[in-house]
């Protein structure tokens, strides 16, 4: 799939087949969100993956629109230190957004889940072993899609203005 029908194509997907994620595509999904763009190029992004069900369970639990968590295959948490940028919402968001697209372009599905001073941050933070100074930015849902969604976009007239 070329770079301009993935980004076109690419929804949330919340419903997955119990089937797992290839070793080398999961490798190549992080690869794709380490290399995002980053300000300064602080790169100040951490990422925690876990398979374990009961983690994935618990997540599931704590996160309000994460409900689909235990569904998934596996959850990327991207974490970020604010020691290194105070943008780090913007940096991690760029790579989480990468490793969707990527996500998408190998047959799989994903949704984002906010993270970013939420209520459940330090749940999250906690069900994951993760420790301060990092922060929670965003989790992933990750696995093969149970069907491909097709969800309406706002069409361009609505939002896109040209300045002169």
């Amino acid at each position: 799939m070329d770079a301009i029908e993935c980004l076109k194509s690419r929804r949330s997907i919340r419903q997955f087949k119990n089937e797992p994620v290839r070793e080398e595509d999961l490798e190549t999904l992080l690869e794709c969100a380490r290399l995002a763009p980053s300000g300064h190029n602080r790169q100040p992004w951490e990422f925690f993956v876990t398979r374990n069900r009961d983690k994935l369970q618990r997540l599931s639990e704590v996160c309000t629109y994460g409900k689909f968590l235990n569904r998934a295959y596996c959850c990327v948490v991207v974490t970020g230190n604010p020691t290194t940028t105070d943008r780090i919402v913007e940096d991690c968001s760029a790579a989480t957004e990468n490793m969707l697209l990527a996500a998408h372009a190998l047959g799989y599905g994903g949704c984002w889940i906010a993270g970013w001073n939420t209520s459940y941050e330090k749940d999250v933070l906690d069900i994951m072993g993760i420790e301060h100074p990092l922060r929670l930015v965003s989790l992933a849902g990750l696995g093969v899609p149970e069907q491909q969604k097709h969800g309406t976009k706002r069409v361009r007239d609505d939002c896109v203005h040209f300045v002169g």
